[in-house]
């Protein structure tokens, strides 16, 4: 694998740096529901969700990568990047700036540890976020906390969609038991959350 270190702190950043601008616009509604009076609140929680739905995800691969004796590294996806700025300008987000890549391991298990680290600290994250927010539900501390929640219980469903390349078919590849409990999980976190029921008007 021809990469290192700096190459990866680059391109964490860059990725960190366009998904926080691509959710802001993303939760602001778009580019013509621009508020610029609460901009600064949209940015806080822009880059909330993408340290912890996107960030702490792709960590979670390398660090179980690297654990299990794997040569891991974040690498960037150009064409991710622009598809999330352009999708977030209409009030919705492509958010696939890049992956962890890793070498040396081909087995399905550690494929499957690797791939069920990422929505398996979405979930964590969205669970912990979800329960301050329960507590805190009012003001700019509920909002961005309830957006941190339902973004990190949608990054886990999704992921969790059994198609390559996405995490889920690799955990189901390797145990369909666990990813029946993780994606059952998420489903039901993306109902309780009011996501999914909002999708449908209800």
């Amino acid at each position: 694998m021809m990469y290192n270190r700096f190459n990866e702190r680059n391109d964490i950043f860059i990725a960190v740096l366009v998904l926080t601008l691509a959710f802001t616009m993303f939760l602001t509604g778009g580019i013509y529901h621009i508020n610029v009076a609460f901009l600064p609140i949209f940015a806080l929680a822009g880059f909330s969700v993408t340290v912890t739905a996107f960030l702490l995800h792709e960590l979670a691969h390398r660090t179980v990568a690297r654990r299990l004796g794997a040569v891991a590294f974040f690498k960037l996806w150009n064409l991710g990047i622009i598809l999330a700025l352009i999708t977030s300008l209409f009030g919705f987000i492509i958010a696939a700036p890049g992956a962890v890549e890793f070498a040396g391991l081909y087995d399905s298990e550690s494929e499957g540890k690797i791939a069920a680290a990422g929505p398996g600290t979405n979930i964590a994250l969205g669970a912990l976020f979800y329960l301050i927010y329960i507590f805190i539900s009012t003001g700019i501390a509920g909002f961005i906390l309830y957006y941190v929640a339902l973004l990190n219980f949608w990054f886990a469903l999704f992921n969790l969609i059994p198609v390559p390349p996405l995490d889920g078919s690799k955990v189901f590849y390797w145990n369909s038991k666990v990813f029946a409990f993780l994606f059952i999980l998420s489903l039901v976190l993306n109902v309780v959350d009011g996501f999914i029921p909002s999708l449908f008007g209800l």
